[in-house]
Formats: structure tokens, sequence, C-alpha cells
């Protein structure tokens, strides 16, 4: 094989397959011993199929050899975080309860990767039912980061984050409610997309693994610019999703490569301030440094109550995922984790008076969001307000930064998600690149969110900041 496929990505390697330079099954042999052989030091996945995976590969080469095109998707290796339903193929959901489950269909996105020829390798790790920021999970066992196997991957999408960053696929579709693709593609130093709620369907999306009105299929890659192929190709109306957008799908590829010089960028200061540390804050100074080089003009924002989200969060989502617990909960509390029982054991007892009244602040926040974004075209905060915490400190239930030690949960959720969660009360599109690293070696990233339904501009703007930089270029020390 005459490019380096383990080290290439989606955009370098679909020519490839499209002039049959490189062959998919070949690449799909490369992915899977890889996989294997690094994967008990991971914990990545929770299923391999290398079976199938192999099938559709020489059905994928087939196709490509008799001028079957199907796009740059065709013979690419991929994951699904195991919370998507895949037809024929274990789903657990990181639970106890489903570890026997076998969907009879494919999700949406699921069904749509299928059809645009790519290679699903296997289902990631995730934690337990998708309920926190670790993926340190009790059933399936915990997650380690790529970049040193002591730290966590983050979550909820941990398998899939650290299955890209150790280049054991080449893209992975997680879910995110609170944090669950941003978290963990910051954590892993890769790409974390949420898109605009509604943008890509929810249908077969594992019920409980994510509030009905804050959660979002998300992808997590290399490059922005793979970002954009594949959410090019799960974005869209689909009849089966009630809460999927009928908003045309544009050219996300469109603005890649142009400039950027005249955008207005907001710094949002808030809530979370009061949870950054020196190293995180500095490496989001150099990122406003660098768009400032680029053209690009920048002031610090905020909005009236947004300090109202976490309550507005916690209030709507656990209480929506409780709800679609309640059978498991009457029959089957004992094969939850205690930590997991007793958050939905709390969301039961939220009066529905203070659900409404969440939602109609929930309104209000939306609506101020809307507004600042006719003043600035983008938002950046840090996605993470500290450096990766390790196994041991979140186990411990506490992390450390700037000489001082803070519990990891308080009332209004896990510390790690306060930057990401306004994006999920608002539905708006934010993606997570590479920013730098701690003093640690671990990567930190940078959020970046745009107004609704505008990830070409999201996607225009983060491509330039992560060519300008080159932070993609770094690869965690793994064995070859």
């Amino acid at each position: 094989m005459a490019v380096d496929a383990i080290a290439a990505t989606i955009s370098e390697l679909a020519p490839l397959l499209r002039r049959k330079k490189i062959s998919p099954v070949e690449l799909t042999r490369l992915y899977l011993e890889r996989a294997k052989r690094l994967n008990p030091h991971l914990n990545a996945y929770t299923t391999l199929t290398e079976e199938q995976a192999l099938a559709d590969a020489a059905r994928a080469e087939r196709e490509i050899h008799q001028s079957l095109y199907r796009g740059p998707l065709h013979g690419i290796p991929f994951s699904i975080k195991d919370n998507l339903s895949t037809r024929g193929i274990r789903t657990t959901a990181g639970s106890k309860i489903l570890a026997d489950w076998v969907p009879d269909f494919d999700a949406t996105a699921v069904q749509r990767v299928k059809a645009a020829g790519a290679i699903l390798l296997g289902k990631t790790n995730m934690h337990e039912w998708a309920l926190g920021g670790t993926t340190i999970n009790p059933f399936y066992g915990t997650t380690h980061n790529p970049w040193n196997v002591d730290y966590i991957a983050g979550g909820s999408s941990g398998g899939s984050a650290a299955a890209v960053a150790a280049d054991l696929c080449l893209a992975s579709i997680g879910t995110d409610s609170a944090q669950s693709v941003r978290n963990p593609a910051s954590m892993c130093g890769i790409v974390g997309l949420k898109p605009t709620y509604g943008r890509v369907s929810q249908f077969g999306t594992v019920a409980g693994t994510g509030a009905y009105s804050t959660n979002h299929i998300g992808l997590l890659t290399r490059t922005v610019e793979d970002c954009a192929l594949v959410l090019q190709t799960i974005a869209g109306h689909d009849p089966k999703d009630p809460l999927s957008a009928h908003a045309p799908v544009p050219n996300f590829s469109l603005g890649i490569g142009k400039a950027v010089k005249g955008m207005k960028v907001g710094i949002l200061r808030g809530y979370f301030d009061a949870f950054i540390a020196k190293e995180v804050s500095a490496s989001v100074c150099q990122a406003v440094a660098a768009l400032n080089s680029l053209g690009m003009q920048t002031e610090e924002v905020t909005t009236p109550h947004l300090d109202l989200i976490p309550a507005i969060k916690v209030c709507t989502s656990r209480v929506e995922n409780a709800a679609a617990h309640d059978p498991y909960l009457r029959t089957k509390a004992n094969e939850y984790s205690k930590a997991t029982l007793h958050s939905y054991i709390a969301a039961l007892l939220t009066p529905a008076t203070t659900y409404v009244m969440a939602q109609r602040a929930r309104r209000i926040v939306c609506d101020e969001f809307d507004e600042l974004l006719k003043r600035v075209q983008l938002l950046i905060l840090p996605t993470i307000g500290f450096p990766v915490p390790t196994i041991e400190q979140c186990q411990a239930g506490y992390v450390e930064f700037d000489g001082k030690k803070i519990p990891r949960q308080d009332c209004r959720g896990g510390l790690e998600s306060f930057c990401c969660i306004p994006f999920n009360v608002t539905g708006l599109p934010a993606i997570s690149l590479c920013c730098g690293f701690s003093q640690s070696g671990l990567p930190l990233g940078l959020q970046i969110v745009a107004g609704s339904f505008q990830e070409p501009l999201l996607f225009q703007v983060a491509h330039a900041y992560e060519r300008l930089t080159e932070w993609y270029r770094r690869r965690p020390a793994l064995p070859a």
C-alpha cells in the first residue's frame, strides 16, 4: 500500500479508493488487525464485527471495480457508539440490562453510512446509559485515553473518541446529550461535532441514553474536513423521527479553505469561568490570538440568564431520561450501578411544575443566544475547563488543577459538562477541536459555536484554525 493508511484521513483515502489505488479489503484488514492488537490496552470497542466487516469490504471492492462508486465514505472503516441500534449486532447502551439485546433494525444514521458504503468495524464502549463523562463503565470496563492510559478518555462516547484517536477506525458516530461527543473529542485530541438539534435523525438511538429534547447524534473524526464529509452523509430529514428538521442540507464542505477575515467572534463568559484552569485559559487565549491573526474580530460576550443553564439542563433532561427508564426501574433496578440508579430516582422526584418552568426559562435562554448571534457570528470557549483527569481521580470523585481538589459532581452535574451544556439546551451546533496540550501531555479542546443550521460556517472557521495551528498532526505514541 503506497500511502500510510493508518495515518491518513478520509479526505486523503477516498480519492485513492475511488481510483482503485487502495483496496477496501486491505484497508479494513489493517484497521481490524490494529484494533485487535490495541483494544486490550484501550478498551475502545465492546464488540468487533470482523467477519461482517470483511464481507462488506469485499462487496465495496467489487462495486468500486465495477465503477459503482458511492461517494467519499465508500470502503472507509468506521465505528458506532453502543447506544445506536445495529441490525444483527449486540447493542448494550453500556448497560447490564441490555447486555444481550440484538436489534433487528439499524438506526437511521447507521443505515445512511452503510448505504454510503462505509465498513462497520464494531461497537464502541460508553458510559453506562450514556449518563456521565468518564466512560468508567462498571459492566464493560474503563476506556483508556490513547495519550496516556492512566487517564480517562472522556464520555459518554469515550470508546468512539479513543478508537478514532488511536487509529482504530477513521470515524465514529456517537451521541451528545450534555457533552458526550465534544468532551471525549477534547480529551482525546480529535474533532467532535454536535450538529444543530434536528439536523440528524435520532431514530434508533436507545431510549434512555439521551434526553428527548437535548440529545443529538454527533460525529468524531480526525479532521474538520472529514467531519464535514460524514455529516453530509447522515444529515437530513427522516420521517421516522418527527423531531428531525426539514431544513435543506447544504454542501458542508463548501466553505472549507475559504478566508475568514472580518468575521466577528464572541468569547463567551459565564458561570463556568470559576472552573477554568490557568493552562486551559492560556490555551484559549492563544486560540484567540490565532483567530485574530486570520483577520477575525473578537470580543468578550455573555447572555443575561446564562447562569440558569445548569438548572434548566438538570430539570429537563434528567426527567426526560427517567421517563424512558420507568419500565426498567420498576423491574430491574438492581441491574443499574448505584450512581445511575440514584440519578434516575432523584429525577423521578422532580415535580411536573418544575419541569414546565425549566422549559419556559429555556425558551428565554434560547432567544437570548439567538440575539447574541446577531451581533457576533460565532462563539468560542473551552470544551472542558480543566485538563484531562486521571482514572484514579475520577474514581475518587474529584478533579485537581491549579493546586485545588474540586468534587467532580455537584447538584448541577459533572463539572466537565459545564462548557458544553449551553448548546444542548439551545440546540446550537458546536464543534470541539484540539487547541494545545496540558502540562501532563494530554489534549485540550477549543469549542466553536454557530447559529442554528450554520454548520458550513462552523466548518469554515474550525478548518482555518485547525490548519493554522496544526495540532491535528500530533498523534499519541502507540505501537505501530
